[in-house]
């Protein structure tokens, strides 16, 4: 079978062109032009050029040998309109890993950023968005703390793969799982997978804590 000839798991026969990270890792697919992750979410798209866009418009690499990405690091940053994001493809059945690469010389592979996935360690910490705070504790406990509201919310959290759930206390849908969509150290972000309708996705980013300076200033007037 071509790698560019796979069916799809509806058993419907479709043209996709199946995408590996150069570490052999299966990453997703291209179908119509359209890039998605091997479980279907749209992740950006590829124009007649070969160059590959983010979904939010900004640049990702080129195509290499048809089922790679590249970014050249020498490049300057590029951004594109971004565009209507199409419904969230039928993935193929995944094919085989393939043996280990060598990015091509001076580049890199945007895959590995774009789909990098949290540890729960990397977890830890305060997340906040323009009115909320996510304390996620180490002990597993969580705090959701939101402006308009004088009460906060707490519960469990554990994280599973690519869902975050939270188990919250005291509320009539207590268990409630966010898919992680993108994760990049600093950023995270999600989509609440509601029993009923849908939830838009949402940014939270990690919050630093400054450290208390108070105290070195009374130690340095006292010397």
């Amino acid at each position: 079978m071509e790698a560019d000839d796979f069916r799809f798991l509806d058993g419907n026969p479709a043209s996709c062109t199946v995408v590996f990270k150069w570490t052999g890792v299966y990453a997703g697919f291209f179908s119509n032009d359209r890039l998605f992750d091997r479980f279907g979410r749209y992740l950006g798209w590829r124009d007649a050029q070969g160059s590959v866009w983010k979904y939010d418009g900004e640049w990702l690499g080129h195509v290499v040998e048809q089922n790679y990405l590249a970014r050249d690091l020498r490049a300057l940053s590029q951004r594109r309109p971004a565009q209507v994001p199409p419904v969230p493809a039928q993935p193929p059945m995944p094919p085989t890993p393939r043996v280990a690469r060598a990015v091509r010389p001076n580049c890199c592979d945007p895959l590995e950023a774009l789909l990098r996935m949290p540890a729960s360690e990397e977890l830890i910490g305060e997340w906040c968005s323009d009115d909320e705070i996510l304390r996620l504790s180490e002990d597993g406990s969580f705090q959701w703390t939101a402006m308009e509201s004088a009460m906060d919310a707490v519960g469990r959290w554990e994280l599973r793969g690519q869902e975050l759930l939270l188990c919250w206390e005291g509320v009539v849908e207590p268990e409630r799982t966010y898919w992680v969509i993108e994760f990049t150290g600093d950023s995270l972000l999600l989509r609440w997978m509601r029993k009923t309708g849908r939830s838009l996705p949402f940014w939270l980013h990690r919050r630093t804590i400054q450290p208390d300076m108070q105290g070195n200033g009374d130690e340095s007037q006292a010397t």
